[in-house]
């Protein structure tokens, strides 16, 4: 990897230098991007090119012989080790675990006669050494097709170069069938029309289904004249609702052949608009893919990190990912699709969505705080426009009531994952003074308030107000299904704790305290006997006959956990630390449960389906959400120091400069914020109200450069591979008697100091 990398590198800054828009006294942040990490195994990220949020994500789609498992190793397209190409897919999410998108495929070749019979038929080998990938842009050459391929984007604009080397056969093949996941491509689009405007315009709309249902509207141009087009049969026999064409060019004896793509969510005449607004035209390849890198040099220059080169790409690659989404799909007039079909006009001229929301509250929306309260204000705005319009029928009872997204793609919502995290997101945007532009503090408040206390799908409440858990026998509704009932509480709860603290501030006691009441009822499931969280039945009894090691979900009648064990949500209580220490009894009890966790010889097991573990040690597993905050709880007792080395471990062995350099899926960068916090020295225990976690810093130094023109610097002193436990924390000067940093302190900037060396001192125990 690291000679591909250097590969990269080099290609990109001879490309870069060309530019006359570009500072050369300024910092190239990007050199240290390597978009390949993550794109083997679970990571599922992309190497493709785009903008930061940007609407369009061009890249490949790459192929490999079938094996049991294969579509969800392919939720985001593309695998490092794939043997083919399929062609360039102009959306793509980055780090996800359900597969969605890849919409309208294009394949160019020459010199070759294909059977378009099956689609695996325009597949082409590749040679690794002539992939070449950063940010805003990507390069590859398609052995089988004789063509150069590179790829660039605007936000809403995917903009394509193709060399042949016969040009006088040049073609391209157009999939507008195509979606993520080979399985599911007959079925991926439910309407469709299109045209070809002119000799060099095709244009169309097409509604695909894969994990919510989308309304896309595109126009494609070529730089060259179409001479001959062919519309294909459909393969194997499918009755497909969207076409696929072939495509021959009067490339007038040249060899090369661009090709732009606009997207929009409201007609074809808006894609027309966002290609005209953001690309002056063609031949300006090399303008846009600088322009992108600008915008990407922009997002990277928030930190500056001093360590190796190693270290500086780990850092910079994982704060490339978390700016990859939310998505802004609004056009540039500010108008985009919502989730009821109808086209709205949004205030600010932006609405987001790609929303991982179980995911991304725990680390990366508390990120975001820091160093984007701008736009983590337009976040907030457009999660209070897609409440605002949210459809309802009060007759299902999945939809009966108005809530905030849960889990977003598109604008739609997908129903995926349990709790409503937008609630924290939101109450710890408002609790650091981070507003919505339109909506005010009562208007945002009763969004929250409607959510966590109405019924509607996956959320419980009625049944919780009843009993004060969520039995798995008990049915109040046709949403009560008896499934993930421990972690549908304990996630709940913690909505509850958030909501709670926006009352508070806003005066409004008996909501308070009915929230912070119910944000206790985690005692509720804590099976003393066994001393884990389980489900119980609606005259109390507890589950008898519950492995904890078994990692379960939705897809298990009665189970307890969503994608996860009793060991992974013995610890999520995220608002009430020293509660749940009590509650298992004591520093000693909650030291050794910890320290039972971590290096058990057992690890976590998927019985019920074919799902591969990446990302464990003993009992916890990184690679997925609900852990990410458990290797930060020695640090409430007196074994603080036990964090440190674990800390340490994670961040050296489970994230690497490699295609396998993210040990679980990404997760719209979720797995980045972590290494990010956690390389900084503090973490987000509890991700609503700013107060983070004092941890071990596993960089020499880093200054955050803040919004507001201030600078907060990290210092490690005497950081080494055998002093990486801290010996004592000052900020500003001030030694630090206390675990915890918190936001104001960061955003007022200053400098944090952390003396480190290779044994515990006396407060952190033996």
């Amino acid at each position: 990897m690291k000679i591909f990398f250097n590969c990269i590198i080099l290609i990109m800054g001879l490309g870069f230098l060309s530019s006359c828009k570009d500072n050369l006294n300024s910092i190239d942040y990007t050199k240290y991007v390597d978009t390949f990490i993550g794109t083997q195994h679970e990571g599922h990220c992309f190497p493709g090119a785009t903008t930061p949020l940007g609407m369009v994500q061009p890249g490949p789609e790459s192929y490999t012989d079938y094996y049991s498992g294969y579509e969800m190793d392919h939720c985001t397209g593309y695998q490092y080790n794939d043997k083919w190409i399929w062609g360039f897919a102009q959306t793509h999410l980055n780090g996800v675990g359900c597969p969605s998108l890849s919409d309208i495929l294009l394949q160019a070749y020459c010199q070759n006669s294909i059977d378009p019979s099956a689609r695996e038929n325009f597949r082409s080998t590749y040679a690794k050494e002539t992939e070449v990938a950063a940010p805003g842009y990507y390069a590859v050459r398609l052995t089988d097709h004789h063509v150069n391929v590179e790829l660039t984007a605007t936000e809403h604009v995917a903009y394509h170069s193709y060399t042949f080397d016969e040009p006088e056969t040049a073609s391209l093949l157009i999939d507008l069938q195509y979606g993520i996941g080979i399985n599911s491509i007959p079925t991926n689009v439910l309407e469709a029309n299109q045209q070809f405007d002119d000799e060099f315009t095709l244009s169309g709309y097409r509604k695909a289904r894969v994990w919510a249902e989308r309304d896309l509207y595109y126009v494609i141009r070529f730089s060259k004249k179409v001479k001959q087009k062919e519309s294909l049969t459909a393969p194997k026999g499918n009755q497909e609702k969207a076409p696929r064409y072939l495509l021959a060019f009067d490339m007038e004896g040249e060899n090369n052949l661009e090709v732009m793509i606009g997207l929009s969510t409201v007609g074809v005449e808006e894609a027309k608009k966002n290609l005209k607004a953001e690309i002056k035209g063609f031949g300006t390849f090399e303008e846009v893919k600088t322009e992108a890198k600008q915008k990407w040099n922009a997002i990277l220059s928030k930190i500056d990190v001093t360590g190796s080169k190693e270290k500086k790409i780990a850092f910079y690659s994982s704060l490339y990912r978390l700016y990859i989404q939310p998505n802004n799909i609004a056009d540039i007039d500010g108008r985009y699709r919502g989730e009821d079909g109808s086209v709205k006009q949004s205030s600010i001229g932006k609405y987001y969505t790609t929303l991982s929301l179980w995911d991304t509250y725990r680390a990366a929306n508390p990120m975001y705080t820091i160093l984007s309260p701008k736009l983590v204000s337009d976040f907030v705005t457009s999660m209070m426009d897609s409440y605002t319009h949210k459809p309802f029928d009060p007759n299902n009872p999945r939809e009966a009531n108005k809530y905030l997204p849960r889990w977003q793609l598109w604008g739609k919502e997908t129903h995926t994952m349990v709790g409503n995290h937008a609630v924290p997101v939101i109450a710890d945007a408002y609790l650091k003074g981070i507003e919505p532009s339109k909506y005010t503090n009562n208007e945002v408040f009763d969004a929250i308030w409607t959510s966590v206390t109405k019924t509607h799908y996956r959320n419980h409440v009625d049944l919780i107000d009843k009993y004060g858990y969520i039995p798995t026998d008990a049915k109040i509704s046709d949403i009560d299904d008896g499934r993930e009932t421990v972690s549908r509480l304990l996630e709940n709860t913690y909505d509850d704790y958030c909501a709670g603290l926006m009352a508070e501030n806003l005066k409004k006691t008996s909501e308070y305290n009915f929230l912070m009441n119910r944000a206790g009822y985690y005692h509720n499931v804590f099976d003393t006997k066994t001393g884990f969280f389980r489900g119980k039945n609606a005259n109390g009894e507890f589950r008898t006959d519950v492995d904890p090691v078994e990692v379960v979900g939705e897809w298990v009648p009665g189970s307890d956990f969503t994608e996860g064990n009793a060991y992974h949500y013995l610890f999520h209580v995220q608002h009430d630390i020293k509660g749940l220490m009590t509650t298992m009894g004591g520093n000693d009890a909650f030291v050794n449960k910890l320290d039972t966790m971590f290096y058990t010889s057992t690890k976590p097991e998927v019985r019920t389906l074919e799902w591969n573990i990446y990302g464990t040690m003993g009992q916890y597993w990184h690679g997925n959400e609900p852990c990410h905050h458990v290797p930060y709880l020695y640090k409430y007792t007196d074994k603080a120091y036990r964090s440190d080395k674990i800390i340490k471990e994670l961040v050296e062995n489970y994230y690497h400069n490699d295609p396998e350099g993210v040990k679980g899926n990404d997760d719209c960068g979720q797995m980045s914020a972590w290494y990010l916090f956690s390389s900084l020295g503090f973490y987000p225990v509890n991700p609503c109200g700013g107060e983070y976690i004092l941890g071990a810093p596993q960089i020499d130094e880093a200054v955050i450069n803040l919004p507001n023109g201030k600078h907060f610097k990290v210092i490690a002193n005497n950081l080494s591979n055998e002093n990486y436990i801290v010996q004592s924390v000052s900020l500003n000067g001030e030694q630090l008697n206390r675990n915890y940093i918190n936001h104001k302190e960061i955003v007022q900037g200053g400098e944090l100091i952390f003396e480190m060396g290779s044994m515990p001192n006396a407060k952190q125990g033996n």
